[in-house]
C-alpha cells in the first residue's frame, strides 16, 4: 500500500503538485517558494483551526525533522512525512 492511501486527499494533492513543480524546474524551486507555501500554510491552519493547532503542527514538524535527522546523513532513520 503507498504512504499516499494513509493521507487525506488535500495532503495527496499538495503533494502531486509539490511533485510536478520539483519535476518541472528542479530542487532550486523549493527555495523561496517552499518558505512561502509554510507561511500560508501555517496561516490556513492558524486562521481554520487555531493558534494551538498550529503550534502541534509545528511541534509535530520539528520532533519529524529531529528524529530524522533531515539535512544531515542518517543512515539509519525512518522517514515519517515521505
Amino acid at each position: 500500500m503507498p504512504f499516499s492511501d494513509k493521507l487525506p486527499p488535500l495532503a495527496v494533492e499538495a503533494l502531486r503538485t509539490l511533485r510536478h513543480t520539483y519535476d518541472r524546474r528542479g530542487p532550486n524551486a523549493f527555495d523561496e517558494d517552499a518558505t512561502k507555501i509554510f507561511h500560508v500554510i501555517g496561516w490556513i491552519i492558524a486562521r481554520v483551526c487555531g493558534r494551538e493547532r498550529l503550534v502541534e503542527a509545528m511541534e509535530t514538524l520539528k520532533t519529524a525533522v529531529n528524529m530524522e535527522g533531515i539535512g544531515e546523513p542518517d543512515d539509519g532513520a525512518e522517514p515519517s512525512i515521505h
